[in-house]
């Protein structure tokens, strides 16, 4: 009898052991404890697995959510070291497109600053040739001042010969009045020696030559009268002429005059001019040396740019390992079940309690939105009949509120795993974890059966954030 009792007891516990290698060989439950009836080493072992489970436990619930939280970081690191190495793409090109300016302002500057010398030395040759004029012009006021002079001296010179030719003519007069009156006293004389016969001969020859005498005189007055009506013509015309030169002189002295000082204007002008130039130039000299420096500074920055962009290629490029590296290594701890999937369980499960979610109504919809509305850890929330069909909306989570969606009313799911599943098992799925292609976020969906008066009717499936499924 003892041995029976016995034999009964190996097999009881090599049935256990098969059970819980059984429920090692699948996902591990870490909340699960397993224990062996009677005693012997295998308790201890079991002990042992139990203590073992609870450090995983504590292990895989930390090593979990600090995955989550990288994982929620990688994309965001990546997408940083993206939008750096775009900037630092977009900053070595622009300060490769501002160094190419530079350098061309530089050039311009250059090439300015040579135009500038240029037209300086030209300046300076128009200075001269300024000055030049001034002194040549200063040298003919000086000569039309002493022309003028001249010209009034000659001017009173010929007065004063018009005067005198005047003198002269009225001498002229005085002797022709003179040889007028000795030709009549000769003639009287020649009457008078004629009377006196032979005593009268001799002064009559007398009286005849300065008859004759007079005569000659009087022609020579006539010619020399002539003469000094010709000679008054052309002292007349002289004046005439002498006076049209005193007033060119006067006019070519004003406008000398005005000529002189709008040249000293143009002089003391363009000499204004000239310093301005020069200071131009300096500061033209300055600019160049400023832009040749920012033109070697951009050049830094440039090759920082380059540096930059690969710099931050590598770190996209790690960013994005380290977000593959985070992504497999979260979705590898989906062997493991959390106590946190289980309450999550109970919750979806309690939903099912629901009359107007066992039994479908218009009131549906309502009553998932309600149920939804105190579990905080829920995404997404949908019903279906025992064929798959998907019978209640879409009730999603949005902000603090809940939505619904009926667009996804009268699809059928019977081909997805999560229905599948619970169709065949006839308990709660809870799958592993999945990234979101709607939100981009690590998820997990639970589907657990819906019975209406202890016969199976229908799937509640049920989305979960993965994040917010740890704070559980």
């Amino acid at each position: 009898m003892f041995a029976l009792f016995q034999s009964a007891g190996k097999a009881r516990r090599l049935e256990r052991i098969r059970e819980i290698a059984t429920a090692l060989a699948g996902r591990w439950a870490l909340d699960s404890s397993f224990s062996l009836p009677g005693e012997g080493p295998a308790n201890l072992l079991v002990e042992t697995l139990n203590q073992m489970l609870a450090r995983l436990h504590t292990f895989v619930v930390d090593l979990t959510r600090r995955n989550v939280e990288t994982a929620a970081v990688a994309p965001q690191t990546h997408a940083i070291a993206a939008k750096v190495r775009q900037s630092a793409e977009s900053l070595s090109q622009g300060a490769e497109q501002i160094e190419k300016a530079g350098r061309r302002i530089a050039e311009g500057i250059g090439n300015s600053a040579a135009s500038a010398n240029q037209a300086l030395a030209q300046s300076a040759a128009i200075v001269e040739e300024i000055d030049r004029t001034g002194d040549l012009t200063s040298q003919a006021l000086h000569g039309m001042r002493a022309m003028g002079q001249d010209v009034d001296r000659l001017s009173a010179a010929i007065a004063d010969l018009d005067q005198k030719s005047r003198s002269i003519g009225s001498i002229i007069e005085s002797i022709s009045d003179i040889a007028d009156n000795t030709g009549l006293l000769s003639l009287n004389a020649f009457i008078e020696a004629a009377r006196a016969g032979v005593h009268g001969a001799g002064f009559g020859v007398i009286a005849q030559e300065i008859r004759q005498l007079s005569q000659e005189t009087a022609k020579a007055s006539q010619e020399i009268k002539d003469s000094l009506l010709g000679i008054s013509g052309l002292i007349q015309e002289t004046v005439a002429a002498v006076t049209r030169v005193q007033e060119g002189v006067a006019s070519g002295l004003g406008s000398n005059q005005e000529a002189s000082a709008a040249l000293g204007k143009v002089s003391q002008e363009h000499r204004r001019f000239h310093t301005h130039l020069q200071s131009v130039i300096d500061a033209v000299g300055d600019q160049k040396k400023a832009v040749a420096s920012l033109t070697d500074d951009l050049a830094h920055i440039t090759a920082l740019g380059k540096e930059g962009r690969n710099d931050s290629g590598r770190l996209a490029e790690l960013a994005e390992r380290v977000k593959e590296l985070t992504e497999q290594q979260l979705l590898a701890t989906g062997i493991f079940i959390l106590p946190q999937y289980r309450k999550a369980e109970k919750a979806v499960t309690a939903m099912t309690e629901d009359a107007d979610i066992h039994t479908p109504n218009k009131h549906t919809d309502q009553a998932l939105q309600r149920r939804m509305q105190s579990l905080s850890f829920l995404e997404l929330v949908y019903l279906t009949d025992a064929d798959g069909t998907q019978i209640s909306s879409n009730v999603f989570r949005s902000g603090q509120t809940t939505v619904c969606d009926a667009t996804a009313k009268g699809k059928n799911w019977n081909r997805k795993e999560w229905f599948r599943q619970v169709r065949e098992t006839g308990r709660a799925y809870i799958s592993d974890i999945y990234k979101s292609e709607a939100t981009n976020s690590f998820c997990l969906t639970i589907a657990v059966p819906v019975y209406r008066h202890s016969a199976w009717v229908g799937v509640l499936g049920a989305d979960i954030n993965f994040e917010d499924l740890l704070n559980i």
